[in-house]
């Protein structure tokens, strides 16, 4: 019993977390996160652009670097956090910027997809048109991590590391190219992608506010409304995800097996043996 006592309280100190800032300190980062304009507002239109090329061209770099310096994120984290500590200025101005983003998100790239000479669809673009169970484990553990890189200092690394990972916009870019080429396939397809990570990064920041037992802002009582309806809405968007995750393995169960690299160089070289064995013989 005293070794169990001992390894317990090891293992709760190896995996035992805290704020490592003050909570205004990190209350300041969402809230400075949430700005649309000046700065921020540039910086979505060309990284947009650049993320639209990168899905023309398949440049997976230029993608990568596109999610670095977008501010997508911010307005989802900024919302959950206000809905978590129960700050109501901060959950308006968390979802109205997260309109705006997403309103000028889409607007720069299909202008972009309307004025692109190179109209056929790509690998990459066609990779962010069907969002399964698996990206919506991504986007939760992705929010989950950014979260912990919030509230640790110098978390950028961390941040930046989510940004890659929970991809908001290139899925925006798939629907824009689905509006420009009116393929609603693509515009279903890539809105959804883009949607489940906006919600389960947003839910992952909630479960987390509230296991750091922020100090709430309002002293009013906590209304309910909201995280049930959230939690519904997250239920919903579940359904699709399974179903599209089902089916890729239903394909990969039926698809013949893919030989692995030493069965195909066993192959090729029975196939070089009974080439040269053709020919002495001739």
């Amino acid at each position: 019993m005293k070794r169990f006592d001992i390894f317990k309280r090891y293992l709760g100190q190896q995996i035992y977390t805290a704020k490592e800032e003050n909570e205004w300190v990190t209350y300041s980062e969402i809230k400075e996160g949430l700005i649309f304009k000046g700065y921020n507002l540039w910086i979505l239109g060309f990284a947009m652009i650049i993320a639209c090329i990168g899905l023309t061209t398949n440049s997976v770099s230029a993608v990568i670097g596109a999610m670095l310096i977008s501010p997508l994120m911010g307005p989802v984290i900024g919302f959950a956090f206000g809905l978590a500590i129960n700050d109501r200025n901060l959950k308006i101005e968390g979802i109205r910027n997260w309109v705006k983003m997403t309103v000028v998100s889409f607007a720069s790239a299909t202008l972009f997809f309307l004025v692109n000479p190179f109209d056929h669809s790509t690998q990459l673009l066609e990779s962010f048109q069907k969002a399964s169970i698996f990206d919506i484990f991504l986007a939760f553990f992705g929010g989950l991590a950014g979260f912990i890189g919030i509230v640790k200092r110098e978390g950028m690394k961390i941040i930046a590391g989510v940004a890659i990972a929970t991809a908001c916009m290139p899925p925006i870019c798939t629907a824009a190219y689905g509006i420009a080429h009116l393929d609603f396939t693509y515009f279903i397809g890539g809105f959804y992608f883009y949607l489940i990570n906006c919600l389960f990064i947003g839910w992952a920041t909630f479960l987390l506010s509230r296991y750091f037992k922020f100090e709430t802002v309002s002293r009013e009582k906590r209304t309910m409304k909201n995280v049930i309806l959230w939690d519904l809405l997250l239920i919903v968007m579940l359904i699709p995800g399974i179903w599209i995750g089902y089916q890729k393995w239903k394909i990969e169960e039926d698809s013949p097996p893919q030989m692995t690299d030493s069965e195909k160089i066993r192959a090729l070289e029975k196939r070089i043996e009974s080439l040269e064995r053709n020919v002495s013989k001739n």
